[in-house]
């Protein structure tokens, strides 16, 4: 069973985040919830195994707390 552990604001930032929890050997889904014109915005969930939650979620707020490159191609 899968769980959304976050909604991402675009593809790039999920990206990262999916390589992130990858790195730590988590496995991930990336699901776009709704295409704009430019296939690069919209939201996209990241969906983790139900039992690995916790740990991807402490992962990304780490990441999001800790690395601002993942945040700088954001605006």
């Amino acid at each position: 069973m899968w769980k959304v552990i976050y909604i991402a604001k675009d593809i790039s930032l999920a990206k990262s985040l999916g390589k992130v929890l990858k790195d730590k050997g988590i496995i991930t889904i990336l699901n776009q919830l709704e295409m704009n014109q430019d296939e690069l915005n919209g939201n996209v969930e990241i969906l983790v195994p139900h039992c690995e939650a916790k740990e991807a979620v402490n992962v990304i707020n780490q990441s999001l707390l800790y690395d601002n490159n993942l945040l700088n191609d954001i605006d």
